[in-house]
């Protein structure tokens, strides 16, 4: 407990640094949470170039409206998703001159699980795997968006709801889907394996 409320102190110590525009505390963000984004970035879009610029461009604007920005260190990775998804996905329409409202049609969500561990070793558990790499490959991938914004990142349903640009409620319903999805196909250990290997950000 100590050691957690002295990490959430250190942060809101970088955050207020930040906020008067000083350059290592600005470098610290940078470094904590590029590794997410690109992460993030890279299931949006297929095109390094497409993602790390707009990553670059994420950061760039961070910096430079440091003083207006009036969300949290607790809600910064939440900012930084946000506004990459919305960065790429703008990229992605000004190449295919595709309409916003059609933007579905324009990525394909892939998480890319990699469920390999030393957990996993008898042939009943390579088959779960099997099975789970592919019920998710399949899913819709709003479902799979959802689903990996809420384990993966432990974004709140409201947050995320923003960020795809749906209701609340429908955010829910996306990540029961795939839920049951992945139940109805390998069970109750397959769930487990899912929220273990989630937990771990592949």
């Amino acid at each position: 407990m100590i050691a957690e409320k002295n990490q959430k102190e250190n942060w809101e110590q970088i955050w207020y640094l930040f906020k008067k525009g000083n350059e290592e505390a600005f470098a610290k963000l940078y470094n904590f949470h590029i590794q997410t984004l690109y992460q993030y970035g890279s299931k949006l879009s297929s095109d390094r170039d497409t993602v790390n610029d707009a990553i670059q461009e994420v950061f760039i604007d961070l910096y430079l409206r440091h003083k207006e920005i009036t969300t949290t260190p607790e809600k910064l990775k939440y900012y930084l998703i946000f506004s990459l998804r919305h960065n790429i996905i703008r990229r992605l329409k000004g190449k295919r001159q595709t309409p916003y409202r059609e933007i579905g049609e324009i990525y394909y969500f892939s998480p890319q699980y990699s469920f390999e561990s030393q957990l996993i070793q008898s042939e009943e558990e390579n088959e779960i795997r099997e099975k789970l790499n592919r019920v998710i490959g399949e899913l819709p991938s709003k479902q799979k968006e959802a689903l990996y914004l809420r384990f993966n990142e432990s974004l709140e349903y409201g947050e995320i709801a923003k960020i795809l640009e749906i209701t609340v409620e429908s955010v829910r319903k996306q990540v029961y889907r795939a839920l049951k999805s992945i139940k109805e196909i390998v069970g109750d250990k397959g769930i487990v394996l899912f929220f273990l290997f989630s937990s771990k950000k592949n």
